[in-house]
């Protein structure tokens, strides 16, 4: 399929915008079972060059559910001749060198880093990442941010949805748009123009897209939504935040907790039966690891019979979406 140009900047504004665009496809519903990444390479916010590698998952987690399959037409015949994650990995770093990485969802293609990466017995390789999603929510008001429907209300086009190539230069057309919008022309202004900082991984942490300046406690008032569907997994829930999240604010999170009926509490007590845990190593969550207070004090309530469910924001975020945690999904 034929793209257009993405729209031109502002006549007088000259592009200087260098990054590296990456969107990855997962074989299961596990977030670390990469099969698939596309990378554009953009000099001045033009492509300059492009990637494509098929992967084998970590062994741990080599297996292809017929849902994502669906998505994206591989499986594990489409495969068996590519290398593994922990080969592939290497190759990706050379690729990106010292640029920044966008994605549009960097919650779910920084996350296949980090799980695949802990599904290997892996170091966090160092990476400074900027995600298009979060800046479109905060510029745009759109009924959906799904990649495509983003691309389409920025007068783009892409080629198919969970091709891995295509999604990376929608989200090109995505950078472009949104830079030419706010009048900037360099990633680092695209992101202060949004309230956002461009976030960091390395080694075993990392801060994500977050606003500039949410350190603080000035919260929104929050109403929990008795009306929301009882169903929903984390209904009648009180939940605890602990760590930077990457896919939305700390106070947005709140928000959607009460939007489902759920009671966000700032501190783990006796009330407290789940724990979203937005920047710890899922492979480091062990007795006698380095945790924060909050999860520290949840695994010593579960020690003494306290039921607290300690999930990831990809949890979470799945949860929000009214799915279960034990359903097949694909992202």
């Amino acid at each position: 399929m034929s793209r257009r140009a993405p729209p031109r900047p502002r006549q007088g504004v000259r592009f200087t915008l260098d990054f590296t665009a990456i969107d990855f496809e997962t074989a299961n519903s596990y977030r670390g079972s990469p099969c698939a990444v596309g990378l554009v390479r953009v000099r001045d916010g033009e492509p300059v060059d492009e990637r494509l590698w098929l992967i084998r998952p970590p062994e741990a987690v080599d297996h292809f559910d017929r849902f994502n399959t669906r998505l994206h037409g591989l499986d594990s015949a489409a495969v068996v001749d590519a290398p593994r994650w922990r080969e592939v990995l290497p190759a990706i770093l050379d690729y990106v060198g010292e640029d920044v990485v966008v994605a549009h969802n960097a919650g779910f293609d920084i996350g296949v880093v980090r799980y695949a990466c802990a599904a290997d017995n892996i170091a966090w390789p160092e990476m400074h990442f900027l995600c298009t999603m979060v800046m479109a929510r905060r510029a745009l008001s759109l009924p959906s941010y799904r990649l495509p429907y983003v691309v389409e209300s920025l007068g783009a086009e892409m080629g198919a949805h969970h091709d891995p190539l295509s999604d990376a230069h929608g989200v090109v057309a995505v950078v472009r748009a949104l830079a030419d919008r706010a009048g900037v022309c360099t990633l680092a202004d695209l992101a202060a123009s949004q309230g956002l900082s461009i976030g960091h991984m390395s080694s075993d942490h990392y801060i994500g897209t977050v606003t500039n300046g949410s350190g603080g406690r000035n919260f929104t008032p929050i109403e929990v939504n008795m009306d929301a569907d009882p169903s929903g997994y984390l209904y009648g829930r009180v939940v605890v935040f602990t760590g930077a999240l990457m896919s939305m604010t700390r106070d947005t999170a709140r928000q959607e907790c009460a939007r489902v009926g759920a009671t966000p509490d700032p501190n783990t007590t006796q009330r407290t039966n789940v724990l979203v845990v937005g920047d710890i190593n899922p492979a480091s969550l062990r007795p006698g690891s380095k945790v924060t207070g909050k999860a520290r004090k949840a695994f010593a309530l579960q020690g003494k019979g306290q039921a607290i469910e300690v999930m990831t924001e990809d949890d979470f975020v799945r949860c929000l979406a009214g799915q279960r945690l034990d359903a097949s999904v694909g992202y």
